[in-house]
């Protein structure tokens, strides 16, 4: 079996990956919760939808294309 696989050599590559990864699962997320609003018409999953949205907006800087993550 070969399997391709993402070596990540510096933080760049690294940063990169989990973007790819975070954007997928949300989308995933996303897709989900606008599914449910559109089958139930409940507001509250399309509210959810725009929150998720609005999270990874804050925590990634598109003009910087740098992961920003959240301060607690």
């Amino acid at each position: 079996m070969n399997a391709q696989s993402r070596v990540c050599t510096t933080k760049a590559q690294l940063e990169e990956l989990i973007m790819d990864i975070t954007c997928s699962d949300l989308n995933r997320q996303m897709q989900q919760l606008v599914s449910k609003y559109k089958k139930t018409g409940d507001d509250r999953f399309r509210i959810d939808a725009e929150y998720l949205r609005s999270e990874f907006d804050t925590w990634w800087h598109d003009d910087y294309a740098e992961f920003l993550p959240p301060t607690t």
